[in-house]
């Protein structure tokens, strides 16, 4: 009896501490993607009004973000991950192209493969349709319903982007950008206006 009792406290434990690895190794990865990563800035479409927050966070939907030419010559309808390729332009960042063999240099975010499409000219290549890995920007809790009053009301004509960082194909949105402003800030200096 004592040593079956012996056995289940060294197997819990045991579970503990993988449990608890498997959230430690977590938290280290998503911090240093945040300290190593290359920041990339994407345009954010206008939220949705009626659905701009599920509980403490923004729902994002990405500008041109959402299909780019295929890097490799042939399709590959079979496949659900894909590796798209990320450039810094003049114009702002994007995405290049998406490839199905994993780079071995340069920046690039694994992404979702909903569908391959040959366009109508044989002279230009295959469109790959996806989706980023992620989609929310999280917000503190008491923050959260203030975000959503202002930009629910915001112009459609406010630039809104989120910067990401980039490391080994993985991402983390670092922040959300209103006009050159972190939400946060811009939140503060709105609601000080409409104080006054």
């Amino acid at each position: 009896m004592r040593r079956t009792q012996k056995l289940i406290g060294v197997l819990f434990g045991f579970v503990c501490a993988v449990q608890l690895g498997v959230i430690g190794w977590s938290i280290w990865s998503y911090e240093r993607i945040l300290q190593e990563g290359e920041v990339y800035f994407f345009n954010v479409l206008p939220l949705d009004p009626y659905d701009a927050f599920r509980g403490r966070y923004v729902t994002l939907r990405f500008a041109n973000a959402n299909k780019a030419p295929a890097g490799d010559t042939t399709p590959h309808e079979h496949l659900s991950k894909a590796y798209a390729i990320l450039e810094h332009t003049q114009e702002g960042d994007r995405i290049k192209e998406v490839r199905f063999s994993r780079p071995v240099s340069g920046n690039f975010l694994e992404v979702n493969v909903h569908s391959t499409m040959a366009t109508q000219k044989a002279d230009t290549a295959n469109t790959v349709y996806f989706s980023l890995p992620f989609d929310r920007f999280y917000l503190r809790e008491d923050r959260a319903p203030k975000a959503e009053r202002i930009l629910r009301m915001r112009d459609v004509n406010v630039n809104v982007k989120a910067s990401l960082r980039v490391l080994n194909g993985k991402a983390v949105i670092e922040n959300l950008w209103i006009e050159g402003e972190p939400l946060v800030e811009w939140m503060r200096r709105h609601e000080e206006a409409r104080s006054r």
